[in-house]
């Protein structure tokens, strides 16, 4: 069985104007990709020093980035 480690959301959130891409793991929410000054920007919500493998956390970049892209064409 292949386990995801991130789950992607695009989501409308209240304090943006714009749809986003949220990045989860392990159920919570560790980074936004939106693009509320045009150009995307990743905002990171880690408390604390966090390791994550980073081929797994660049796919779910990429990944984030495409389906925000999608849902605004």
């Amino acid at each position: 069985m292949i386990m995801k480690i991130f789950e992607v959301l695009v989501t409308s959130v209240p304090d943006r104007e714009n749809l986003v891409a949220e990045i989860w793991h392990d159920n919570k929410l560790i980074a936004e990709i939106n693009s509320e000054t045009g150009v995307q920007e990743i905002i990171f919500y880690c408390e604390k020093e966090t390791a994550f493998d980073y081929q797994e956390l660049i796919n779910a970049l990429k990944e984030a980035s495409l389906k925000l892209k999608e849902e605004v064409i």
